[in-house]
């Protein structure tokens, strides 16, 4: 009869996990700061952001940064942590009285559940809304920009020199607007044209419209066709920087509906759709790292590895995935493969992975 773990030593197990990780989380959150940091240091220095404004920002970044860290820690804190009891043997030693690798793998793989769900609920409730306000406190409070733009139930309203600007969509890849209406209105603030366009897109000069169409609107309210050959409006795409369009602005029912919006109003969501599937996706990607990490650590071939040769192996992995990860939502974004597709490959390889080293390993 196999040798039943006691919930003494399944906390251990999980405490060999997590402690690791724990460290795994500061050393990775310190390192992506720094480089932050390093990559807005010229702004930094010219706006005076160096200060407590500086400092608040930072803070402000901590939550998005940790939920997009979280999968490479949970590799690294599986890897180190199994390390660790591998180089004193106790692995060796579970196996002996037999306890198989599964049973063994089951309390880390719940704590491994347990930061998957904290990564979900951090993304929906504390990452759009301290995103939002760090985006906010660095164009407007440091940068000192001005906000030409505001969402209105996920429509983008901007004031120009001569009326008003509504856009359904702003494609910052691209740089082009979708949907656009211009209100143009006289000195005395009467509404003197609408000029609607499907598109335009940003030729480095100036806004390249299609499908241009122009209503004037006579003193006496009547309303003619004219025509219309040019699109003038007096922002360009850095001005547009300022509105909330960040994917990680966006809860998940936040951006659901947006892309509603857009299908809709008959536009093409884009890569927000991929983006969207994202948000189901990566949360779980926590527990398949460390499902992967428990793998190879039980495995008789790699588990033999120190600490530093763990530590490489836990980045070279994440790194994989990241590369897997970049490729199908770029195939994504540009319509080439399915949007639930490009968010779910990379899950499927490495779970995959995992699965396969651990059905095929040797329990010794």
């Amino acid at each position: 009869m196999a040798t039943r773990l006691s919930p003494t030593i399944d906390g251990f197990l999980a405490r060999r996990f997590f402690e690791p990780f724990i460290v795994c989380v500061a050393a990775f959150t310190a390192s992506y700061l720094l480089g932050d940091i390093f990559e807005r240091f010229n702004d930094l220095m010219q706006y005076g952001g160096l200060g407590l404004l500086g400092l608040e920002y930072f803070v402000l970044k901590l939550p998005l940064i940790v939920s997009q860290i979280l999968p490479a820690a949970c590799l690294a804190g599986a890897l180190l942590g199994f390390a660790l009891l591998n180089r004193s043997g106790e692995v060796l030693a579970c196996q002996q009285l037999g306890i198989s690798r599964l049973e063994m793998a089951a309390p880390v793989l719940l704590v491994a559940a347990l930061i998957s769900v904290f990564n979900f609920l951090l993304n929906e409730t504390v990452v759009p809304m301290a995103t939002r306000e760090a985006h906010y406190l660095y164009a407007v409070e440091l940068k000192k920009r001005k906000l030409v733009g505001v969402f209105a139930d996920h429509g983008i309203w901007v004031r120009v020199r001569d009326g008003f600007l509504s856009a359904d969509a702003y494609d910052s890849g691209h740089q082009e607007l979708r949907g656009i209406t211009l209100y143009q209105i006289g000195p005395d603030y009467s509404l003197r044209d609408i000029v609607h366009a499907e598109s335009a897109r940003w030729n480095g000069k100036g806004w390249q419209p299609e499908d241009l169409s122009r209503l004037t609107v006579q003193a006496n309210g009547q309303v003619t066709a004219a025509d219309s050959e040019t699109l003038r409006i007096d922002v360009k795409p850095a001005d547009f920087g300022m509105l909330r369009q960040d994917p990680e602005e966006f809860s998940l029912w936040e951006l659901d509906r947006y892309i509603h919006q857009l299908r809709r109003k008959g536009l093409d969501p884009g890569g927000y759709a991929v983006d969207r599937d994202l948000k189901y996706t990566m949360p779980p990607a926590c527990l398949i790292m460390v499902a992967l990490g428990i793998a190879l650590s039980l495995d008789p071939r790699p588990r033999n590895l120190g600490l530093g040769r763990s530590f490489g192996l836990a980045i070279g992995i994440g790194f994989g995935y990241w590369l897997v990860l970049g490729l199908t939502a770029s195939l994504g974004r540009s319509g080439l493969i399915p949007a639930w597709i490009a968010a779910s490959v990379s899950d499927l390889v490495f779970l995959t992975i995992a699965g396969s080293i651990f059905l095929f390993g040797e329990e010794r």
